[in-house]
């Protein structure tokens, strides 16, 4: 696709990525270079600061190399402008969001480009939710560049591999979970505290305090789980309601008919799931109001963008919609197992906005 997509014309492109120790981070990215085209390459290299005491800094030597790695692809193509995106604030606040957004508004020349493609393989959800979220709905509320027709082409791009994914563990979490920014809606505002509220997490391995802490949050009236089925492993499903079984079923009484099913590398079935189901629940409690939904993806990034861009459009046609999230301190995994697991990731690629969508 991107070999004739590149093709068609000259194409002014602009990459975000992270620099992080993950093993996929430059595959996306080297990818799409490597399909060719003629235009510009640039890229905005973003690299996250947790703090001296996080528990990644033991993988900073994978970090930089991939940096390195990065800034080679782009030598002679274009140029790589790094931007460092503390986590957090002087007096302990998380600002990591806050951070993200600032590196956008502070590209002057963000229209000028024919194409923004963001590679999710190394950020993690609390920064890669708000960046999407943020370049979607300046994409979607900008006029067309030069007076024209043709919207930015908006792309993210990812290595998916649930098993890598599984061994990359978060290595301790915050005390309590919050609303990404640009996405907490109506959720916190106490005039409407009493409309129901419907709670949508995305189930993913070994997040059993983090679903503790964001129901704490959510305080739901109904859960609605979220399994990935079909899967690679076909009982990936299976195996996530025996872990979460006594969580589910035995303290949070969740109705068996409430379980939803979507493919574990369709985004797109995710997104349609879960719009369906809000939607449906909106309409039904209409007499008391209609429901607010909080939707949370402690899973695999695929399934994320599912829930971000559910999330996005149903903001955007005003349900009362938001993400709960809770943040990692930091990050550990086994070396030998991610270095023998790491070329048996699988590309995808989202166009998200842009010209494939114009109409008449």
């Amino acid at each position: 696709m991107w070999e004739s997509y590149l093709a068609s014309r000259g194409r002014q492109v602009l990459f975000m990525a992270g620099q992080g120790f993950d093993p996929r981070t430059c595959a996306g990215v080297a990818a799409i270079l490597d399909a060719g085209g003629e235009g510009l390459r640039d890229c905005i290299l973003l690299t996250l600061d947790e703090g001296a005491s996080s528990s990644s800094k033991r993988y900073d030597d994978l970090a930089t190399a991939n940096g390195d790695k990065l800034r080679a692809l782009f030598a002679g193509r274009g140029s790589v402008t790094e931007r460092q995106v503390p986590m957090w604030s002087a007096d302990r606040r998380r600002i990591g969001a806050l951070q993200v957004m600032s590196v956008i508004d502070a590209l002057p020349n963000l229209m000028s480009y024919s194409d923004v493609v963001v590679d999710i393989s190394a950020m993690p959800r609390g920064i890669y939710f708000p960046l999407v979220g943020k370049l979607l709905y300046l994409v979607d509320h900008a006029p067309p560049p030069g007076g024209g027709n043709e919207k930015l082409n908006l792309h993210v791009i990812v290595a998916e591999n649930p098993e890598l994914d599984r061994i990359i563990l978060d290595d301790g979490v915050d005390e309590a979970a919050n609303y990404v920014h640009g996405f907490a809606s109506e959720l916190q505002i106490q005039a409407t505290a009493d409309v129901p509220k419907i709670w949508l997490p995305i189930l993913g391995e070994g997040q059993y305090v983090q679903l503790e802490r964001i129901n704490r949050l959510v305080n739901p009236s109904e859960i609605c789980p979220i399994l990935p089925s079909p899967a690679r492993n076909p009982r990936r499903s299976d195996s996530l309601l025996l872990e979460y079984r006594r969580l589910l079923f035995d303290e949070w009484r969740v109705e068996p008919r409430n379980v939803i099913y979507a493919s574990e590398q369709n985004p797109f079935e995710v997104y349609r799931q879960i719009h369906r189901t809000v939607t449906h629940y909106d309409k039904a409690l209409a007499p008391l109001g209609g429901c607010k939904a909080a939707i949370t993806a402690v899973s695999s990034k695929l399934l994320s963008l599912g829930a971000l861009l559910a999330a996005y459009e149903l903001m955007e046609s005003e349900y009362r919609v938001g993400i709960a999230h809770i943040e990692s301190q930091g990050y550990e995994m086994n070396r030998g197992q991610a270095d023998s697991l790491a070329q048996e990731h699988e590309l995808f690629s989202l166009w998200l906005t842009g010209e494939c969508y114009a109409t008449g």
